[in-house]
């Protein structure tokens, strides 16, 4: 079943209806649990398909139960390596010897996500930092969610529970406002504007020959480089914007994934914005662990800014590798880490030269700060390249556009989202000031008006287009 789609919005509303027959917490896990291996029924043709993935959620649950009682490390680290390999053989990862692989069709929509819970559970457990012990109802309940199963976010237990049974959220008539207007505009993102987008993007690549003048080399090539983040955050964001709102009518809240990413001027205040719960999952378990480990073997104050930078670029290194199984994301892996070590080792050097308040007064100058976003945008649109081409894909630009339209577009790029993603700022800024409580346009009559308008556009497209439903960016992942 796809998400976002029309039957999803139809199964969604059976199982909200039936989960809020009842506030009892036993009532709602049956029904979720039910709706849960019903959502991922519909992937498979055969139950057996599912038997690779179940088994990474049975060693999963098995080592939580086994570091709950047993606290012994070495046990610990075996079994995070056996889930660690177990997922990359599932995957398929390309330094897993092929005579490994399966040789089945089976199930893995979600198991990147799912495997960040299952490894979140076990640390946690062997850390005694979850809340309580977590039932077999729970863990498959949190790790097989219907609504965040194909592309998260990814959500911790501690805070799924709150919600899932704990506490869960209130469905009032505001909620139930706040909720369908997240439905519509996610899917007005990801049926209307993705496709465009997409369309933009298939027509520019397909543009690119020999024949072009300077001028429109340039032109194009700024476009190749700038359209598919966009792309990549319309789709995303919407496919966010649907989840979200359609886990509040089960009474489930997920957590936000995207906060204005563009407006960033840093790298490494993107990812405070982007992907926020794949960040904040690298930060908890991978960043802060690694740094406090490396700062008990290397005590020493002056390097511990140093040791900051070294593990920034291992984390992000990571989330570069964890979105595919090739070279390519091995460099799209370099280069986030590259972004955002260096950017770390500026801060570093700029505070020591100037003293903190001078770097202070400095970032919140408006020049500073517009080159600033524009070179993080265009670090990012230049990552992105290992993300979604091929090397052979990047050697024919190359070759159509040369090294000076090469420079020129990277030049276009840089000064055109200084200006273009400024001037958005202050837009976003005065847009919420018109919006605010009290405003006119604030009014729930205005809102109303709004998302029908939008809600007609996506069904006036799906029957006139009749086209299969958008496709999800990290569906994939």
């Amino acid at each position: 079943m796809n998400v976002p789609s029309f039957e999803f919005l139809g199964f969604a509303t059976v199982v909200a209806a039936l989960i809020n027959i009842s506030n009892a917490a036993p009532w709602r896990r049956s029904i979720l649990l039910l709706a849960n291996i019903g959502f991922v029924l519909t992937f498979t043709h055969s139950p057996l398909q599912l038997v690779p993935f179940g088994g990474l959620l049975v060693l999963g649950y098995a080592g939580m139960k086994l570091v709950e009682v047993h606290k012994n490390k070495a046990v610990f680290i075996v079994l995070l390596a056996a889930l660690i390999f177990l997922f990359c053989l599932l995957k398929q990862y390309t330094f897993v010897p092929h005579a490994l692989f399966l040789q089945i069709v089976y199930f893995t929509v979600g198991m990147s996500y799912v495997f960040f819970r299952v490894l979140h559970l076990v640390i946690d457990a062997y850390q005694d930092a979850l809340p309580d012990r977590v039932g077999l109802l729970s863990y498959a309940n949190y790790t097989l969610n219907f609504t965040s199963l194909v592309s998260g976010p990814i959500q911790l237990y501690p805070d799924y529970l709150r919600t899932e049974s704990v506490q869960p959220a209130a469905l009032d008539q505001a909620a139930v406002g706040r909720a369908l207007e997240r439905i519509v505009a996610g899917f007005f993102k990801v049926s209307v504007l993705s496709p465009l987008l997409f369309y933009a993007q298939t027509v520019v690549v397909h543009a690119l020959t020999p024949h072009l003048s300077p001028a429109q080399r340039v032109v194009d090539g700024a476009l190749v480089l700038s359209i598919f983040p966009v792309y990549v955050y319309i789709n995303f964001s919407g496919y966010m914007d649907f989840v979200i709102g359609t886990a509040r009518f089960l009474r489930l809240e997920l957590p936000e994934n995207f906060n204005r990413p563009f407006i960033a001027t840093s790298f490494i205040e993107f990812w405070g914005r982007w992907h926020m719960t794949l960040s904040n999952w690298l930060k908890t378990y991978v960043y802060s662990p690694l740094l406090l480990s490396l700062m008990r073997r290397f005590p020493s104050r002056s390097a511990e800014p140093y040791l900051g930078v070294f593990v920034y670029f291992v984390t992000f290194f990571l989330i570069g590798l964890w979105h595919g199984r090739t070279s390519m994301f091995v460099v799209f892996g370099v280069l986030l880490g590259l972004g955002v070590s260096v950017n770390k080792l500026h801060q570093i050097l700029l505070t020591q030269l100037l003293g903190a308040a001078r770097y202070r007064a400095l970032r919140a100058n408006s020049f500073y700060a517009a080159a600033s976003r524009g070179l993080t945008f265009w670090w990012f649109a230049f990552a992105m390249l290992w993300f979604w081409s091929s090397w052979v894909q990047l050697a024919e630009f190359a070759r159509i556009l040369g090294a000076p339209a090469v420079l020129l577009a990277t030049g276009l790029v840089l000064s055109s989202a200084a200006l273009l993603l400024t001037g958005l700022k202050y837009l976003e800024e005065s847009w919420l000031t018109l919006t605010g409580a009290g405003s006119p346009l604030a009014s729930r009559y205005v809102r109303a008006a709004w998302c029908t308008t939008l809600a007609v556009v996506v069904v006036s497209v799906a029957v006139i287009l009749n086209a299969p439903s958008a496709h999800i960016v990290y569906k994939a992942f």
